[in-house]
């Protein structure tokens, strides 16, 4: 009889047996829920691109307003970088304790009011403080839609969706420049206060914050992340949350076809660390860091590190001189490599050029610009195919290699139209690692580090991103092959450390 009672209680066991969260999500399906998700991700790093790269685009446009000096305009600039590295680490404890979602949508909201108010300035002092505002409210949706997005997709698909959503990181640099140039040819007026009147370039703080604006609102109606639910030991929730995601896969009114009814435990931390005072609080925070000291994290810590300071790096601090360096190329005329038109005249020539008191900026400005962001979608979309064939660490180190080799590369060419799309392809080949390491850190690391991981990460990145765009540009009037040299080492040097990660 035992063995008769076996085969019929194991059906009924089988039945109801609990599912690992990789398996709930798996068979949740793959589909309209993840596109829905790449999309307002994607809009989360336009928004965080718009408010960097768009003061590229206000600051000539205001100088006759606010009257500010090279140095001035300089620290404005970097306090965005500033900001999100002075709160990067508060940002991946809050998202790792209180939730994704939750810090994404108040986060974004923060920055459209700070972008709306950055508009009504007229000072120095207090554009630079509100930029600095901005950079601690965007350091979330920089850092923490990564993790978000990561976890509603299977290991299978989860690199590839971020590529696909990074595609609107590089729209917002076309989005930056076509609303810029549109807006800036009109001329229009109107006093608000006796020293203040609203011109084109104040509404482009508004206009630029919009696509972030909109993220914050639609976050209102989606889900917490399941992963994240799940290691709080909210196990009810995590499930209501796969099961809407199969319905909106599967087109269903009904979660009836869904066979998941409980999921495998995956608490790794109590209430205590988030209700605590303060000193609980710093003890939950050390508790979420000290994990990344320790084997196998710290390697891995330290790799996505190296490569994220080398991919901000170039992508930010080269970036953000590159449409200076294409006017000086273009204009030259001449035959002559870029280390030699750059080196030609000094520094402060070339500082003066850009910063004269003139409403006016320049139409080459823009189309470089447009250029190097279309350039940027169409890799992404190139990059976002091959990566289902393709491992992310493999695409990582040839990106990091092929930059390298195109900054070398750079100082042997003449032709200026060749100049420019060596200086793309370094650009942008070295931006995709920024969406690449962070989907290898949101793969890497457990879930209850993982937000503090990716912003540590980030924060390191843009910590390169801020000093490179102070300094790469008159870096390169003293010494271009140097700096050239120095930059393509640094790649080549994350290229190489990117292979102690696990294939």
């Amino acid at each position: 009889m035992a063995p008769i009672t076996i085969s019929l209680v194991f059906p009924e066991k089988e039945a109801k047996r609990a599912h690992s969260f990789e398996e709930a999500l798996e068979l949740a399906g793959f589909g309209r829920a993840q596109l829905i998700l790449v999309i307002l991700a994607g809009s989360s790093m336009m928004a965080s691109i718009n408010e960097a790269m768009g003061l590229s685009i206000i600051l000539p446009a205001s100088d006759c307003d606010l009257l500010l000096d090279p140095g001035e305009k300089g620290l404005i600039g970097g306090a965005i970088f500033l900001g999100i590295m002075a709160s990067s680490y508060f940002w991946g404890y809050q998202a790792d304790t209180r939730g994704r979602q939750l810090v994404l949508k108040y986060a974004l909201f923060a920055t459209s009011v700070c972008s709306v108010a950055s508009s009504f300035v007229n000072d120095f002092g207090s554009l630079m403080a509100l930029r600095f505002i901005t950079g601690i409210c965007i350091s979330a949706p920089s850092a923490i839609v990564y993790t978000y997005l990561g976890e509603f997709c299977t290991n299978s698909k989860r690199v590839q969706m971020l590529s696909y959503a990074s595609v609107m990181a590089s729209l917002g640099i076309v989005y930056v420049a076509l609303i810029g140039w549109w807006v800036l040819s009109y001329s229009w007026s109107f006093a608000i206060t006796d020293t203040i009147s609203f011109k084109p370039w104040r509404l482009l703080f508004i206009v630029y914050t919009v696509p972030g604006f909109v993220a914050a609102i639609a976050y209102c109606f989606c889900p917490e992340s399941p992963k994240f639910l799940l290691t709080q030991g909210r196990t009810g929730e995590a499930l209501d949350v796969l099961r809407r995601l199969y319905r909106v896969n599967k087109g269903l009114s009904s979660d009836e076809g869904y066979e998941v009814t409980a999921l495998i435990p995956e608490t790794v931390q109590n209430d205590k660390q988030v209700k605590g005072g303060f000193r609980e609080i710093l003890q939950s925070m050390k508790d979420q860091t000290v994990p990344l000291l320790k084997a196998p994290y710290l390697v891995y810590f330290l790799v996505c590190g190296i490569n994220s300071i080398s991919a901000f790096a170039i992508y930010g601090g080269l970036g953000l001189w590159f449409p200076q360096i294409m006017n000086q190329v273009f204009s030259d005329g001449s035959s002559a490599a870029v280390c030699s038109i750059l080196e030609t005249k000094p520094s402060t020539d070339n500082l003066s050029q850009v910063y004269q008191c003139t409403e006016t900026v320049k139409s080459e400005t823009f189309m470089y610009t447009i250029m190097l962001g279309l350039m940027g979608m169409s890799y992404c979309f190139i990059l976002s195919l091959i990566l289902g064939r393709i491992s992310g660490k493999t695409m990582m180190i040839i990106n990091m290699a092929v930059a390298g080799v195109a900054g070398i590369a750079l100082q042997f060419v003449s032709n200026s139209y060749v100049v420019a799309v060596l200086f793309c392809v370094e650009i942008m080949f070295a931006g995709m690692c920024v969406m690449l390491v962070n989907a290898l850190a949101v793969s890497l690391f457990p879930t209850h580090v993982r937000g503090m991981a990716v912003s540590l990460v980030n924060m390191a990145g843009r910590f390169s991103c801020f000093v490179g765009s102070a300094v790469i540009g008159l870096l390169m009037a003293q010494n271009c092959p140097l700096t050239f040299y120095a930059l393509s080492g640094l790649l080549f040097v994350s290229s190489v450390a990117a292979l102690l990660l696990p294939w």
